[in-house]
């Protein structure tokens, strides 16, 4: 009979800390639209035409290849890396909250287009 044998924490943090590389590239995949509209569409559509109907949400389907792609990454290299060590699991899902509203609040219209310099144009 198999013992009741307990998950390390490694394998938590592996998949906390590449869902956030995941979010944080399509995030970034974002960004970089908005700031190079014309040359970052052209190759998010190539990169996302793989996805059934990709042309029914044009770039956004690139975004999502990029943040798929950088999650598998992260999560392969990661859970390899770590998967047998032992780490604190409520610091580490309390940073993984932290950085979950960061992105959130980076992703947010106003906050980068202020980053960015844009100012709005009051009539």
């Amino acid at each position: 009979m198999h013992a009741n044998k307990q998950r390390k924490t490694g394998e938590i943090i592996a998949v906390l800390v590449s869902v956030w590389l995941g979010i944080a590239a399509m995030t970034a995949s974002h960004l970089w639209t908005v700031y190079d509209l014309s040359r970052a569409n052209s190759i998010l559509l190539k990169l996302g035409s793989w996805i059934p109907g990709w042309w029914g949400i044009g770039p956004y389907a690139g975004k999502e290849t990029v943040g798929l792609l950088a999650w598998l990454a992260a999560w392969a290299i990661l859970h390899v890396i770590i998967r047998n060590r032992e780490f604190n699991l409520k610091a580490w899902t309390q940073v993984f909250a932290v950085g979950f509203f960061v992105i959130l609040i980076v992703n947010w219209p106003p906050v980068y287009h202020a980053v960015l310099g844009w100012l709005p144009a009051f009539p």
